[in-house]
């Protein structure tokens, strides 16, 4: 959310740092908002220009695929593969 979404800026931009792909868990979440959403989309943008990756470590369910489908995510081009459903329903990476 809003209150956390600094915290979760930190940690993402600290694991991309470290590594050359990163799987973030967000099946599990009580409490989200599209902060959330922006932000997992401009990590893949941002690792993908480093030639690193980003990925799910499984598809959006629950009340994220219900808040992605809301907010028009899943109707993006299935041809983008850093934000559309590609990404968020099959949890792959990039190529």
């Amino acid at each position: 959310t809003v209150r956390t979404i600094a915290a979760a800026h930190e940690r993402l931009t600290t694991e991309l740092a470290r590594a050359g792909g990163v799987r973030i868990r967000l099946d599990d979440l009580a409490e989200f908002d599209l902060g959330l959403v922006q932000l997992v989309l401009a990590a893949r943008r941002s690792a993908a220009a480093a030639g690193k990756s980003l990925a799910l470590a499984a598809p959006a369910s629950g009340a994220l695929r219900t808040t992605l489908d809301r907010a028009g995510f899943l109707a993006i081009d299935p041809a983008d593969p850093l934000g559309g459903p590609a990404f968020w329903l099959q949890a792959t990476d990039i190529p």
